[in-house]
């Protein structure tokens, strides 16, 4: 049957501009277009809490209520378009149409706000030409906003798809604040029930449903990873009834927040999804039910009996079939795949160990997470005892003289920077760094000719590990004139460490193995010269 033909009739066009932020209160019988052509509103629509960002138009229905004003301290500017719709009946007649559907969403289209200022430029006018002239765009900016609604579903499908993935990130980095569906919907500038029925759509759960399982799994975190009470968890999670907290955190684990913990802290299937925590794990005498290995990256001689769960990257299919009790991993932005370490939570309670932060606090919290404390104020004390006796003993050969420690791969150096091995150096033992290296938290890539512009007095090589790698090394350095008059070179201090994959790894058994080796280097003096 052919769909009746529409008339849309122009009937006013106003610019509008406020700095208000409480407006008055709006009804027509007409419909409404709204483009925002500067700053951003915020108002409300048949009750709901709405935002409106530059740029973006809304179409609502005859009778419905809205306000809309200014949005923070900018001054608000839109224009406001009046028209009727009008059907052709059965007999012929025009029909005038209040139910036309209206956009359930704000719309982004960037020639809108062009077109509208020209509408209203030309309406305010006054002649029948230039009404005219008004009412002919207006034809032609409807056409575009229903077409981009109508007839190019899968644009618009893309705009909502990405306001949900964002509404679903400020939920997993705000779900400590007080949340509501209101305020979430408004961020969307959509209606509480639209936007509440395609967050679902879009992640299987409601807003709040998902809000309510990020608070649980954090909440999870803390209770095995920090000393926090269950009060102080509830309130960091967001919150504000421990009583009402402990319920929630019931219904969805199925233990109480105290059982879990004394549950969780004495797993025995423990599951390791982050290289370096494996080794922080093994420093605590705990060898991990499961872990990841990468045989680039130490350590391996002690994970003969452990399951492996991924190699580079966490494997899903092997760590739910592994049933570890417990995962100690990265926080989810830390992987290639955040979106696959948001599972892990829903194989185990899962320990997330933020990687920005320092060594020693990751051990600390792996410890609380397995319950050995203990060990691990043993493993830091006897570790601060050798970098104190080390720092005691090689001091005095090497005073103020600058020190640092490089890669040498593909006829390149990777000079690292504070964090890492840099730690040992700078921390532990005290050395000088290079003040090139004052800005630099990981590592940099340098050629021979940049390297040799750095005030390095002693230089520490990963040249390969293996006699022929490191003769190769000497073979292809040693005539070069860059590398002659390196510092280093020209005093003898350069010290060959072989492979960094023992090393390299930013975890407790690796930075006690570099301690070791670094004072046995200065100790013996043993230069590659």
């Amino acid at each position: 049957m052919k769909e009746p033909d529409r008339l849309y009739m122009l009937i006013d066009a106003q610019s509008v501009s406020t700095v208000l932020t409480e407006p008055e209160l709006h009804q027509s019988d007409h419909h409404t277009l709204l483009i925002i052509t500067k700053g951003s509103g915020e108002g409300k629509w048949n009750g709901q809490s709405l935002i409106l960002p530059p740029s973006h138009a809304l179409l609502l229905s005859p009778d419905i209520s809205w306000t809309l004003g200014a949005r923070g301290h900018s001054p608000l500017e839109y224009e406001r378009i009046s028209f009727d719709v009008y059907i052709e009946g059965s007999d012929g007649a025009l029909h005038r149409q209040k139910a036309e559907p209206n956009f359930q969403q704000a719309v982004s289209l960037s020639e809108a706000p062009q077109l509208a200022r020209e509408i209203s430029t030309a309406w305010k006018a006054g002649n029948r030409w230039d009404r005219m002239e008004a009412s002919i765009r207006f034809q032609e900016l409807l056409l575009v906003v229903l077409r981009h609604a109508e007839t190019e579903p899968e644009l618009l499908h893309n705009h909502v798809r990405e306001l949900m993935q964002q509404s679903k990130v400020y939920i997993d980095t705000s779900f400590h604040h007080s949340l509501t569906r209101e305020m979430l919907a408004a961020m969307a500038g959509m209606s509480v029930a639209h936007y509440s029925r395609l967050f679902k759509r879009e992640f299987g759960r409601g807003p709040m449903e998902y809000l309510n399982e990020v608070r649980i799994a954090q909440a999870g975190n803390l209770l095995i990873g920090s000393e926090h009470t269950i009060r102080e968890t509830a309130h960091r999670v967001g919150y504000q009834d421990e009583f009402y907290f402990s319920r929630k955190f019931k219904a969805a684990t199925g233990t109480s927040p105290t059982v879990f913990i004394k549950k969780y802290r004495n797993s025995a299937r423990v599951a390791s999804v982050a290289i370096p925590y494996t080794g922080h794990l093994l420093a605590l005498g705990m060898q991990p039910y499961a872990a990841m290995v990468n045989p680039s990256q130490e350590p391996l001689a002690e994970l003969r009996d452990t399951l492996t769960v991924g190699n580079a990257q966490p494997d899903l299919d092997k760590l739910l079939h592994a049933r570890p009790e417990l995962i100690i991993g990265f926080e989810r932005t830390d992987y290639e795949e955040p979106d696959k370490a948001d599972l892990f939570r829903h194989i185990a309670p899962t320990c997330t160990v933020p990687f920005h932060g320092e060594w020693r606090d990751h051990l600390r919290i792996i410890s609380r997470a397995v319950n050995r404390t203990e060990a691990a104020d043993l493993w830091l004390e006897q570790y601060e005892t050798s970098a104190e006796r080390s720092r005691s003993a090689i001091q005095h050969q090497i005073e103020d003289q600058t020190v640092a420690v490089a890669q040498f791969e593909n006829g390149r150096f990777q000079l690292f920077g504070s964090r890492n091995l840099g730690t040992v150096l700078y921390r532990d033992l005290g050395f000088a760094m290079p003040r090139e290296l004052a800005n630099v938290s990981h590592s940099q890539m340098l050629t021979i000719e940049e390297l040799a512009a750095y005030n390095i007095d002693h230089l520490i090589l990963f040249t390969g590990g293996d006699h022929r790698k490191s003769e190769a090394f000497r073979h292809s350095i040693e005539s070069n004139a860059a590398w002659r008059e390196l510092k280093a070179t020209r005093s003898g201090h350069i010290y060959d460490l072989g492979a960094s994959r023992s090393y390299s790894c930013y975890t407790s058994l690796s930075h006690a193995l570099f301690l070791r080796r670094t004072t046995e280097l200065f100790m013996s003096q043993t230069s590659m010269q």
